[in-house]
């Protein structure tokens, strides 16, 4: 799943699509997940992620239809979806660990 945004300018392109990273969750009390803005579904990622935390009243709202952490990100982010497209994998994330120090 993945969203189709108005465009945004992220130098030096347009960003739109809004993609989600899998939400960690907390039983019970809250969600964490990472918001990555793209210029196309198969394009590079445009930044380097935006944290978002559901608690309270948004993760209660949550419920088991991801569409909602969409709208839920867009409202955070000042985005606008133009549609949301169901029934496809999501390209894999950027690599966010740590590199590995040379010993």
């Amino acid at each position: 799943m993945y969203a189709k945004i108005q465009p945004v300018q992220v130098f030096p392109n347009n960003a739109n699509v809004l993609v989600l990273s899998t939400p960690i969750v907390t039983l019970g009390s809250s969600a964490v997940m990472t918001a990555f803005l793209k210029d196309t579904f198969e394009g590079a990622y445009l930044t380097p992620g935006a944290t978002l935390t559901l608690t309270g009243e948004a993760y209660a709202a949550w419920g088991t239809d991801d569409e909602y952490l969409y709208t839920y990100t867009a409202q955070q982010l000042g985005l606008t979806i133009v549609e949301i497209v169901r029934d496809i994998i999501a390209p894999p994330l950027p690599d966010m660990s740590a590199p590995e120090v040379a010993s």
